[in-house]
């Protein structure tokens, strides 16, 4: 099949989906769009690398700060248009908001403040998207159809680059040569991180749609999500056809699909989540990625081999030892926001340090670790909260949160709000902690609707 075809076939496919999903859900505003752009633009590629644009990471890309700029002045029109209450919304996320703060601070002892306070500016619009959703009249279902547009358009999309527009698509690695997909996403783990999440919400979605099966009025959008599913696993495989192509993703989605089956299971059977179990599981990984690259050696020995890779996780024992040394500097406060990494330093070691508490650590300090730590334990509690409530839908969350714990430990995205997935997690965060607020409000509150 020619290229032109071929693309032509998938944006009338995806056009097709899309106008199905939107029938489905016709109290979402078409603001919704503006959070799945924004969530499609996190697991992508930047614009300057679509447009082929190539500058260094001290100047940035203008194409990306244009648009960044753009869909937040867009989204603060929204937000006045609607008269959002932003005090309370700032009360009910202070802890982020002081994350914030403190990622602005930081560049009071950066080397580079200017590369520092553009870094931050990109992270402030994640706070305006999630604005956006709570402003919807109903902000869990308005999140649902965001992040699903963007699975709808980020996976068949993928396939295309893939099969037809190999520049995009794919790429070779640089020390064997040997073929990757990318997709959408700038690196093959960024792909198959996309895919985990992506099936991680599918699989909810589609057990959340069988329990009610006979009260639905087509079956079309299930046997939709079931499609994609297959997608997902397709895309997630890679070339190699197995699911350790992408170690880390891998053992992510299975700890998310294990965490999601148990807590299915608990509650089915009338049980309550236990809110101090989840809180000590996620300081244990948190310590555990942490603490791994500093010791310099791997704890079980086994688990590389089971997932297909030497001792060295392929490279990246290397790579941490050559970071810790920058990170014992200044282990406190960090290099601030942005500070660390250059050009030089992305030649001489890697592009980033493969885990993202080190990575945090390198910006913010162990502060920033702290702060980030206490942000993630907290809205997990909350979101125990929800559920034994009778909020089933915040399920999806726990196991969303523990594999984006595990990821971190083999690759990074923690510390970075506008990267996939903590961009989701921002999101569901703002949604979990305005729910809590508004059920405290509600005297004797005992089930939510």
């Amino acid at each position: 099949m020619p290229p032109q075809i071929g693309l032509l076939s998938v944006l009338v496919f995806i056009i097709i989906i899309l106008w199905v999903e939107h029938k489905q859900l016709l109290d979402i505003s078409e603001a919704v769009w503006i959070p799945s752009i924004w969530l499609l633009y996190s697991a992508s590629k930047q614009l300057g690398t679509w447009l082929n644009i190539r500058t260094a990471i001290e100047a940035g890309s203008p194409p990306d700060r244009i648009f960044l700029v753009l869909l937040g002045f867009l989204g603060v029109l929204i937000l006045f248009k609607r008269n959002f209450l932003w005090p309370l919304a700032w009360k009910n996320n202070r802890l982020l908001i002081l994350i914030a703060f403190y990622m602005l601070l930081s560049a009071l002892w950066s080397k580079t403040p200017g590369i520092c306070f553009r870094r931050w500016g990109r992270e402030i619009i994640s706070l305006i998207i999630a604005c956006i959703l709570l402003s919807e009249k109903s902000p869990l279902k308005a999140l649902f159809s965001a992040f699903r547009k963007m699975l709808y358009i980020a996976l068949p999309l993928s396939l295309l680059l893939i099969k037809y527009y190999p520049f995009y698509g794919r790429q070779y690695d640089r020390w064997t040569g040997g073929l990757t997909w990318v997709g959408v996403a700038s690196q093959k783990n960024g792909l198959a991180l996309l895919c985990a999440f992506g099936a991680l919400f599918l699989i909810f979605s589609i057990w959340q749609d069988l329990s009610r099966l006979p009260n639905l009025k087509s079956k079309f959008p299930i046997y939709l999500d079931i499609f994609m599913l297959f997608l997902c696993i397709y895309l997630f495989m890679g070339p190699e056809r197995t699911l350790k192509y992408s170690a880390t993703s891998t053992l992510s989605m299975f700890m998310g699909l294990a965490s999601l089956t148990y807590f299915a299971w608990a509650i089915k059977r009338g049980a309550k989540v236990n809110s101090k179990i989840i809180t000590v599981s996620l300081i244990i990984i948190i310590f555990i990625g942490t603490y791994l690259p500093f010791s310099r050696k791997i704890f079980i020995k086994e688990i590389p081999t089971v997932l297909g890779r030497d001792n060295t996780l392929t490279g990246r024992t290397q790579i941490w030892n050559s970071l810790v040394p920058y990170a014992l500097n200044k282990l406190i406060l960090g290099y601030g926001f942005g500070g660390f990494w250059t050009t030089s330093l992305r030649e001489q070691i890697a592009s980033h340090s493969h885990n993202g508490y080190l990575d945090t650590i390198l910006d913010l300090g162990l502060i920033g670790l702290i702060l980030f730590s206490v942000f993630l334990t907290s809205i997990s509690y909350n979101c125990v909260r929800l559920i034994n409530m009778g909020s089933n839908p915040y399920l999806i969350f726990l196991p969303i949160i523990l594999a984006f714990l595990i990821h971190n430990i083999g690759e990074t995205s923690l510390g970075n709000l506008g990267a996939f997935p903590s961009s989701l997690i921002i999101l569901f965060s703002f949604l979990i902690n305005e729910e809590v607020y508004r059920i405290s409000a509600i005297p004797n509150t005992r089930t939510l609707t």
